[in-house]
């Protein structure tokens, strides 16, 4: 009961600070900016995002492509070791959780 009562004052007190914080939350306006240094500027407006993103994305499509494989290959891997077991009549017909009847 000692814990029912502090998680209701936990949740109580999260209300209420959710509720203080969106009602000034209209208060805070989108215009102001912030003055950026013409050096720091230009510096970034020259970086080539759009090569690095492009390289990103054909790694990381290789790379999903190198796991898919791997994983394909674990899949056949195991599936043959599980066929092995059938072929010898190791596994029971009880659905193979070890429990008898």
């Amino acid at each position: 009961m000692y814990n029912f009562i502090l998680q209701i004052f936990a949740m109580l007190s999260l209300g209420t600070i959710i509720f203080l914080v969106a009602r000034t939350l209209p208060r805070i306006s989108e215009t102001e900016t912030v003055n950026v240094p013409e050096r720091k500027a230009n510096r970034w407006s020259s970086f080539p995002f759009e090569k690095i993103d492009v390289a990103v994305n054909a790694f990381l499509e290789k790379f999903l492509r190198k796991i898919k494989l791997i994983l394909m290959k674990t899949d056949n891997m195991v599936s043959r070791h599980l066929n092995k077991f059938k072929k010898n009549g190791s596994i029971d017909n009880d659905g193979g959780n070890g429990l008898t009847k």
